[in-house]
C-alpha cells in the first residue's frame, strides 16, 4: 500500500513537472506566436519618394521599409504614401501633383511586381488575410495630401480604381481640401466644402479618411462629416510633446468618438523635446502610448511608422526591428489580447466598416 502510495505521489510530481515546462512560454516564442497569429499593420510610411529619386535630399535617411524587412521584422501590411509637399493652390500645380502622384503609385506596383515572391499589392482586408496565408506580405496604397485631387472630385474615384484606399487629406500646407495643422494662416477655417465633398465621396467608395497633418478644425469638422471612422495615420500626443503636428486631447477624443484609431508615429521629433530629441526610444513611444489608451481606451491606438519619412527610434531602426516592438509591448504588461488590438486589430475594425459602408451604397 505504501509503495503503490509512494509511487502515485511520484507519478504526480512527474506530471507536474513537465506540464509546467510545456506550459511556460519564454519571452521569445510569445513573440513568435503573436506574429502568427495577429495581422501586424503600419499605417504610414514615406518609401514611394525614394523609389522616384534615391538619391533625393529628403532630410532623412532612406532603406527603413522594403518586403524583405517587413517578413524580418514580421509585418503583415504596411500602408505606402504616395507624398506630394504642398504647392500653390492653382491648376498648374494641380496638375504637376496629379502626374507625381501617379508616377509614385506606378513605381509602387512596380516594385510590388518585381518583388512578388515576397508580397504584393491588396486593396482589401480579404486580400491582405489571403496573401498571409501564402506567407507573402500586403502593400496598401495611400496618398499623403490630397493636392493631387486638386479640385476635381471625380478624381477621388480615379485613386479608388488604381487602388488606393486611404488618403491623408494635407500636409504642411493648406489645399484645396483643408487647413493643415502647422501652417499659420487658414484658408478655409477648416474644411472647404469640396474638402466636405471629398470625404462623402471617400466613404462612397471605402477610402480611410486619414487627419495626420490637418489643423485642428479641419480634425473636429471632419469627423462631423464622415460617416465611417477616421484615422490619424502617423501622429502623437500633443499634451506629451507639445508640438503642432501632434493631436490635442479634444482631436483625439474627436477620433475615437467616431470608432477611429490614432497610430503612433515613431519621429523621434515628435515624441521627445529637447537637444537629445534624436535619442528618443520605444521608451519614448510608450509614454505617448500609454497616454493616449489613459485617454480613450486601447481601442484606439495604432502604429504608424512613419519610415522613410523621418520615423526610426534608437532601438526601433526599421521595419526589421518591429519584433522590438512587440518585446516592449509584452514587457510593459499589455495582454495578448491588447498586443494584438494595438498591432492591427484596432485598425482593421476601421476597415471593415469602411469597407461594409461603402458596399451598402452600391
Amino acid at each position: 500500500m505504501q509503495k503503490r502510495r509512494f509511487f502515485s505521489v511520484a507519478l504526480l510530481l512527474l506530471v507536474t513537472f513537465f506540464s509546467l515546462g510545456c506550459t511556460e512560454e519564454t519571452l521569445e516564442a510569445r513573440i513568435e506566436r503573436l506574429h502568427k497569429k495577429m495581422f501586424t499593420i503600419d499605417t504610414h510610411n514615406d518609401y514611394s519618394m525614394w523609389l522616384e529619386n534615391p538619391d533625393g535630399d529628403y532630410g532623412v535617411k532612406g532603406g527603413q521599409v522594403s518586403f524583405q524587412q517587413m517578413h524580418d521584422g514580421g509585418l503583415d501590411a504596411a500602408f505606402f504614401a504616395a507624398y506630394q509637399d504642398q504647392g500653390p493652390i492653382d491648376p498648374e500645380f494641380h496638375r504637376f501633383a496629379r502626374e507625381y502622384a501617379d508616377t509614385l503609385i506606378l513605381l509602387l506596383k512596380q516594385y510590388a511586381e518585381q518583388n512578388s515572391e515576397l508580397g504584393a499589392i491588396a486593396t482589401s482586408i480579404k486580400e491582405m488575410k489571403a496573401l498571409k496565408k501564402a506567407g507573402k506580405v500586403s502593400l496598401f496604397l495611400s496618398i499623403e495630401n490630397a493636392c493631387c485631387l486638386g479640385d476635381s472630385l471625380p478624381l477621388v474615384k480615379y485613386y479608388y480604381d488604381q487602388g488606393v484606399r486611404m488618403i491623408g487629406l494635407t500636409h504642411n500646407g493648406n489645399n484645396a481640401i483643408a487647413d493643415a495643422g502647422t501652417t499659420k494662416i487658414k484658408l478655409h477655417g477648416g474644411l472647404s466644402d469640396f474638402g466636405k465633398a471629398v470625404i462623402a465621396e471617400m466613404n462612397r467608395l471605402g477610402i480611410v479618411v486619414d487627419l495626420s497633418h490637418a489643423s485642428r478644425d479641419a480634425t473636429l469638422q471632419a469627423v462631423q462629416v464622415s460617416k465611417t471612422p477616421i484615422i490619424a495615420s502617423h501622429s502623437c500626443a500633443f499634451a506629451v510633446r507639445e508640438l503642432s503636428r501632434n493631436l490635442s486631447d479634444e482631436e483625439i477624443i474627436a477620433i475615437a468618438e467616431t470608432g477611429g484609431v490614432v497610430h503612433l508615429a515613431l519621429d523621434a521629433w515628435l515624441l521627445r523635446y529637447g537637444p537629445d530629441f534624436s535619442a528618443a526610444s520605444l521608451d519614448d513611444f510608450m509614454k505617448h502610448l500609454h497616454y493616449i489608451i489613459d485617454l480613450v481606451g486601447i481601442d484606439h491606438v495604432g502604429v504608424g511608422s512613419d519610415f522613410d519619412g523621418g520615423g526610426g527610434l534608437v532601438d526601433c531602426k526599421d521595419m526589421s526591428k518591429y519584433h522590438n516592438l512587440t518585446k516592449r509591448l509584452i514587457e510593459e504588461g499589455f495582454s495578448d489580447e491588447d498586443i494584438i488590438k494595438i498591432w492591427g486589430g484596432n485598425f482593421l475594425r476601421v476597415f471593415e466598416e469602411v469597407e461594409r459602408y461603402a458596399a451598402e451604397q452600391r
